[in-house]
């Protein structure tokens, strides 16, 4: 950590001080600072300084984007006594003041980013066992009867079933909701009394109301909209319990009321959201959907910028949970994610400035890995050719991958979707998803040697 600790505080110092600070979080390359005043932020200070690729406000945050060094920083910056948003508790009324002035709309992406998120990295390693099962069939490795495989098949879908509990998890500390009563109520949508009860098909009621039949295993939304909903009941207990009895009435008042709000109400809109979002992902992808992929690769850089590809994630968490499988919005970002990587690395390529090679083949990785901020921020939109070469290449592979109707079984958006590839569609999809990647990488790579001129490659700093 020591070697992050000058750019951490030369970070702290450029977003107003200390005092300036509510708290602090981070993505997978952003560090994202609650700020009292943005005002004080010192921004052409933030954007030339070594090891920062770019920043971006935003109504509810002020966002400085790091790269792949981005825990190591986040981690020197709470040494030095900036508070983590995770355990917030002092500046919390202070950043609640600030989302309030925000939209509703910027407000849901901000949730949507916080709850969802997180999970990504449990999903992949799930998908990714599901990969080895697939690619273990296709090779007559294991049989489906033996035990190894039946072992890892349940691992495999661990990470899906039991989703509402880590959404759970998640929007509770979102929603600051007690983590512990949320995980309860949500868990009983997986309770094997209830499930079962549901199998059985036969008549479920509580004090006479009956209770919609519903499975919610791997399901999103109606997880969500319960801990939302209990974010209002825990506020409301608390107001009218007796401070000698809170200790014992909140939790207890708070789980006699949601759970069965959340079985008679809640879970059931959920459910009815849930497929209403399917159907509209069935219509996305129907006749026209190489025309959605295409549009969806060549704007993704752009969507990226506002922070908007947040609001995408969710869907794509859907069609896995239903379906174990994904051939839009991840697809599309396989295009964007190496189309940025083919343009970075032909800068460095082109480029004789040591500074600009340098910075140019590491964002280049990261992008072909998947984290395109530093490729977005730090080389393509810098010099806009690069970006304009990816956006048209990524669009092309894009309608070249929905035409063919390209699948990933793997949520994945990096070069490891090669991987995510195998499948029930067998080697078709694979050659289709493989031809798919290598035009958008290598189209966008060659565009920007040609347009991009040495000459404008000057020192990114």
């Amino acid at each position: 950590m020591s070697e992050y600790n000058d750019l951490a505080k030369a970070i702290i110092e450029a977003v107003g001080g200390p005092t300036n600070i509510n708290s602090v979080v981070h993505c997978a390359t952003r560090l994202r600072f609650s700020l009292k005043d943005e005002t004080k932020v010192q921004a052409e200070k933030l954007k030339n300084m070594a090891g920062v690729v770019g920043v971006n406000p935003t109504p509810t945050q002020y966002q400085v984007i790091i790269g792949a060094q981005v825990n190591q920083v986040f981690d020197a910056i709470l040494a030095n006594g900036i508070v983590s948003g995770d355990t917030e508790t002092v500046a919390e009324s202070a950043t609640t003041k600030a989302v309030k002035k925000t939209s509703i709309w910027n407000q849901i992406i901000d949730t949507i980013t916080g709850c969802m998120t997180p999970m990504i990295p449990a999903l992949t390693a799930a998908g990714m066992i599901k990969v080895i099962l697939s690619l273990s069939t296709t090779f007559k490795w294991m049989a489906t009867t033996s035990s190894t495989y039946r072992v890892l098949d349940f691992i495999g879908d661990g990470a899906f079933y039991f989703m509402p509990i880590l959404l759970a998890i998640f929007a509770s500390r979102k929603f600051k909701v007690n983590t512990s009563i949320a995980v309860i109520v949500v868990g009983i949508f997986l309770h094997p009394s209830f499930t079962a009860w549901v199998t059985s098909g036969k008549p479920i009621s509580f004090v006479g109301i009956p209770i919609q039949g519903v499975s919610y295993a791997a399901s999103v939304i109606p997880a969500l909209l319960t801990v939302w909903m209990m974010s209002y009941i825990e506020k409301g207990v608390d107001r009218i319990t007796p401070k000698s009895l809170k200790i014992i009435l909140n939790p207890t008042l708070v789980l006699l009321i949601s759970a069965p709000l959340a079985l008679i109400v809640v879970g059931p809109l959920g459910n009815y959201a849930g497929m209403g979002l399917a159907w509209i992902i069935n219509l996305l992808q129907g006749q026209l959907g190489f025309i959605m992929v295409a549009v969806l690769a060549a704007a993704m850089p752009f969507i990226v910028m506002t922070g908007m590809h947040h609001a995408l994630t969710p869907i794509f968490v859907a069609s896995f949970a239903a379906t174990g499988t994904e051939s839009l919005i991840l697809v599309a970002q396989v295009c964007a994610n190496l189309a940025q990587g083919g343009a970075t690395l032909a800068v460095a390529l082109k480029s004789k400035n040591q500074s600009v090679k340098s910075l140019a083949t590491a964002a280049g990785i990261s992008a072909i890995m998947g984290i395109t901020e530093p490729a977005l921020y730090g080389v393509t939109m810098k010099y806009r050719k690069p970006l304009v070469a990816a956006a048209i290449s990524a669009g092309i592979a894009g309608c070249f991958g929905g035409l063919m109707h390209v699948t990933l079984y793997v949520p994945q958006n990096s070069v490891m979707a090669i991987l995510g590839f195998s499948g029930a569609k067998g080697t078709a999809n694979v050659i289709a998803g493989i031809t798919m990647m290598v035009l958008s990488l290598v189209l966008s790579f060659i565009m920007t040697l040609i347009f991009q001129k040495e000459a404008d490659l000057k020192d990114v700093k």
